[in-house]
């Protein structure tokens, strides 16, 4: 797969990532969806979701890496960083993708035990940690990067758990891959789930308050970088890992409101088997270097 990347309005044809500043805005709101009551998105800014529950769907249907692997990879090295640190590593599927990449000395931090079990059963060479992210479990200067995905709008704190890698680096990055207020709010899934997109806004922090935080944690040369790369259609095939909430928004989401959704969506797609549109896949890192 090629990307496209540009860099202070050079294009490096090697690969296809834009590279922007956002200048999203926070967003928190009470919404009304039809025939569920009223939905306070402001409870959504923490861990709402039970993952040792669903660890097994999580692994079945959230594979390894994705397009940014390739960019995190690049930080790394960037940073000739030796000692790894991965926050939230899940059930390993990124963690394993990540060491294809950029082969290293990693530690995967996992809050979830459902999720670190599953982890632990496969064959890779990573060391596995139970923890939080607020409260890392390693010396300081004990890394030379640290990297998540996904994983900020989990965290109460933001603050907190960016001083903590700022401690646990020695000289080195950090780099977080997020989603932006501007790629959920136009998320093409959303028609068929009112409240997905409030939701998700109340979660997850907005890429300048990202950037902010870690300038104020002691990271410098804070940056972003937005990956864009094509996505499979949505088809029945899609419509199954909706069924199976293998995205955490899903199972916050009102059940009345889910069943009607991915009702309607599975209508939708009975005549060609797949929706005619569009579906650009868009992941959006930001880091910092000490």
């Amino acid at each position: 797969m090629t990307f496209l990347m540009s860099r202070g309005g050079d294009t490096i044809k090697e690969s296809r990532h834009r590279r922007h500043r956002c200048l999203d805005t926070a967003s928190s709101c009470i919404i009304s969806v039809a025939g569920t009551s009223s939905i306070d998105t402001r409870q959504y800014t923490v861990l709402d979701v039970n993952y040792d529950d669903i660890a097994d769907s999580y692994d079945d249907h959230r594979r390894a890496g994705g397009p940014y692997i390739p960019p995190l990879a690049a930080l790394a090295r960037a940073a000739n960083a030796r000692r790894v640190l991965e926050l939230g590593s899940g059930t390993g599927n990124g963690t394993s993708a990540f060491l294809n990449a950029y082969p290293c000395a990693l530690t995967g931090l996992e809050l979830s035990a459902g999720m670190l079990d599953k982890a632990r059963k496969k064959p890779i060479p990573a060391r596995w940690v139970r923890g939080s992210g607020t409260h890392i479990p390693l010396a300081d200067a004990g890394v030379d990067f640290v990297f998540g995905c996904y994983v900020l709008h989990h965290v109460p704190d933001l603050e907190v758990l960016l001083r903590e890698c700022a401690r646990v680096i020695g000289k080195g990055r950090a780099a977080f891959v997020t989603a932006s207020h501007e790629f959920i709010e136009n998320y093409p899934i959303r028609r068929y789930f009112p409240s997905f997109v409030a939701i998700d806004k109340a979660r997850f922090p907005t890429v300048e308050r990202i950037q902010e935080a870690l300038a104020a944690s002691g990271f410098e040369a804070v940056d972003v970088e937005t990956i864009i790369a094509p996505r499979g259609p949505i088809d029945h095939a899609y419509a199954e890992k909706i069924a199976s909430k293998f995205v955490s928004t899903y199972r916050l989401l009102p059940e009345a409101e889910f069943e009607e959704g991915l009702r309607r969506l599975r209508a939708d797609l009975e005549p060609t088997g797949r929706l005619d549109l569009e579906f650009t896949y868009e992941a959006t890192i930001v880091w910092g270097a000490k």
